[in-house]
């Protein structure tokens, strides 16, 4: 089977068998508070394991997201809105992406470099 045609613990066991090491979560900046929770996470681990045919050397594989949550006036969760980008995360597990285009949150941001930084520009105006 392909990964997006797996259940729920198959999939889980073909995550923990590529990151044998395991695979922390953290939240790196909360945004705002209650009752609208928002906060930026990073997954990250080694990849020390085998995804489907790609067997990993140990590279470091990241992703990042963003997560809205809503809670009440007890801090209960009511709501949970995750985004981030698996498509990415996905293709690198499979060896057809460099772990290097998901560091610092490329996939989800995008290339953020200016290209004008340190060049000259000549506006016309």
């Amino acid at each position: 089977k392909k990964y997006g045609e797996l259940s729920f613990d198959e999939s889980h066991d073909l995550f923990r068998g590529a990151f044998i090491s395991g695979f922390p979560w953290e939240v790196l900046k909360v945004l705002s508070g209650p009752p609208h929770v928002m906060f930026t996470w990073r997954h990250w681990g080694q990849l020390d394991g085998k995804f489907q045919d790609n067997v990993g050397q140990g590279e470091q594989l990241e992703m990042y997201g963003m997560c809205r949550v809503t809670v009440n006036q007890e801090l209960k969760i009511q709501k949970i809105e995750v985004y981030y980008d698996p498509e990415s995360f996905i293709k690198a597990l499979e060896g057809k992406l460099k772990p290097s285009e998901l560091k610092a949150g490329k996939a989800l941001l995008g290339d953020v470099e200016c290209p004008h930084v340190g060049k000259d520009v000549k506006l016309r105006v």
